[in-house]
């Protein structure tokens, strides 16, 4: 009867403990899905959103390590939390045979950093 009940509370805990796991994915890009620029474009496609690492400059300005970027103060949106996030996109780059090709690198869509940051 303890090993009955010993399997089953730890059934439980296993099943609740992958359940939470999946909901906090879920919620995780839930905080992109509405996410918006400046000019009130979508700025998440899907994985395309991400926390990351940012420094202010001192002109207010923003640098990126991960890419190398700059973005300007004047470019960011306030973020939904205190992280810096960034959402990037591959621009099309040209028209072959009416298909598109796509640039091989990233490009920043949406930048999101914290009000206090700059």
């Amino acid at each position: 009867m303890l090993l009955r009940t010993s399997v089953a509370v730890f059934t439980v805990a296993i099943s609740l403990g992958l359940w939470s796991e999946a909901s906090n994915r879920v919620l995780a890009h839930d905080i992109y899905s509405n996410l918006r620029d400046r000019a009130g474009n979508l700025c998440c496609g899907g994985q395309d959103c991400k926390p990351v690492e940012a420094k202010v400059l001192p002109n207010g300005s923003y640098y990126l390590p991960s890419t190398h970027e700059i973005i300007p103060a004047d470019r960011a949106t306030p973020s939904p939390d205190d992280r810096f996030h960034q959402c990037m996109y591959y621009p099309v780059v040209t028209e072959f045979d009416r298909y598109p090709v796509w640039d091989s690198t990233p490009k920043t869509r949406c930048f999101f950093a914290p009000m206090h940051s700059s």
